[in-house]
């Protein structure tokens, strides 16, 4: 028992010495320039209406949601976001068909708000902007990009009350 009492303090230091040893990272390669995978041509797919107002109160998604992809003939919206030779935004084009127009302009100049985390998408058209937000980009397998633009009471505080979610297929 006594034996035993010397010998664990020195097996525990001898296993916690041991024990904490810095780990090898390796390289994950060069950072990932985001905005380079916007570019192409994108045919919109899917179109969800939320009731904001109705959300923040808590009502049931069946409520406060409406897929509008059928309502109109939204699938017919074709958007092309064209890059330069260094990987960065340069013009774009959208035409709506018979669809409900969903970018402001026919085209122009686009670009994100931030190169290294993208959270948004900016079209300009001479001194006219309109700036969208991103909810999902492509990355690896994933062919979809996804924006929400939000239309708010400006009488009332700029309270939220309805989003768009536009969701593209890239072609």
């Amino acid at each position: 028992m006594k034996y035993s009492k010397i010998i664990f303090p020195f097996l525990l230091a001898a296993l916690l010495v041991t024990g904490c040893r810095p780990e090898d990272f390796k390289d994950i390669g060069e950072p990932r320039e985001i905005p380079s995978s916007f570019a192409g041509a994108w045919k919109l797919s899917k179109v969800t209406q939320v009731d904001e107002d109705a959300k923040g109160k808590g009502f049931p998604a069946f409520v406060s949601e409406l897929d509008l992809t059928n309502v109109f003939p939204y699938t017919q919206f074709a958007l092309t976001l064209n890059i330069n030779s260094n990987g960065s935004p340069t013009t774009f084009t959208s035409n709506a068909g018979s669809s409900p127009a969903i970018i402001n302009f026919s085209s122009g100049n686009w670009t994100v708000d931030n190169w290294d985390a993208p959270t948004a998408l900016v079209f300009k058209q001479g001194a006219a902007t309109q700036t969208v937000t991103l909810g999902a980009f492509p990355t690896g397998g994933n062919t979809k990009l996804k924006f929400k633009i939000e239309r708010r009471d400006p009488g009332n505080n700029n309270k939220l009350l309805i989003s768009y979610t536009y969701e593209f297929t890239k072609q």
